[in-house]
């Protein structure tokens, strides 16, 4: 299964519910990972004893920021705010498996849905906002992992589902996108 965020949208009509997901997919550009974004995502999620190398970092780190910080608050916001995150390596994440949580949230974090500068995800906000207009609609959000092997299942007729496509390929959905919004429906449709 695709590891990623995604949204269930449920929507109410003249003969009940239906239901449609949207999953995000990362471009793996590295725009959210930043030190700042590190610093609030929370803890690596390994045991030091089996990942010595990388708590070592995270320590030579925060002694290193402590003295900026104790040099100066506004010196500090702004080497937080302007350098990456110290495990982003050729726009990857050396630390992938084990990242914090709010990394592995993104983009729904306190940072995630912020962000400006990701393409992906403001064409994200852009569908969703499409999938919603004109409609009141109850949102859930979810992450699918490989230790989760269910997603949500959705609940539409061929028409709203063309309709939601014909929507998403108005805020211009990438062919890869388009693709994985297929997968989270068409294998977890249930008949209306």
């Amino acid at each position: 299964m695709v590891e990623t965020f995604y949204l269930h949208l449920e929507f109410r009509y003249k003969n009940g519910v239906w239901s449609i997901n949207l999953p995000f997919l990362c471009c793996k550009c590295g725009v959210c990972c930043t030190l700042e974004d590190f610093l609030t995502a929370g803890e690596i999620t390994a045991n030091p004893s089996s990942h010595l190398e990388t708590h070592a970092k995270v320590k030579i780190l925060f002694e290193a920021l402590g003295k900026i910080w104790e040099g100066s608050e506004s010196e500090y916001d702004k080497y937080v705010q302007q350098n990456p995150c110290p495990f982003l390596v050729d726009k990857v994440c050396s630390i992938y498996e084990i990242r914090p949580e709010g990394c592995r949230l993104f983009p729904k974090t306190a940072f995630g849905m912020q962000t400006q500068d990701c393409e992906p995800l403001n064409r994200y906000k852009r569908m969703r906002t499409a999938l919603r207009k004109g409609r009141s609609a109850k949102e859930t959000y979810h992450f699918s992992d490989s230790s989760q092997e269910t997603i949500k299942p959705s609940k539409f007729t061929k028409e709203q589902y063309q309709t939601c496509k014909n929507k998403l390929r108005q805020e211009g959905i990438t062919d890869d996108e388009l693709a994985l919004f297929n997968l989270f429906n068409r294998q977890n449709k249930s008949k209306i």
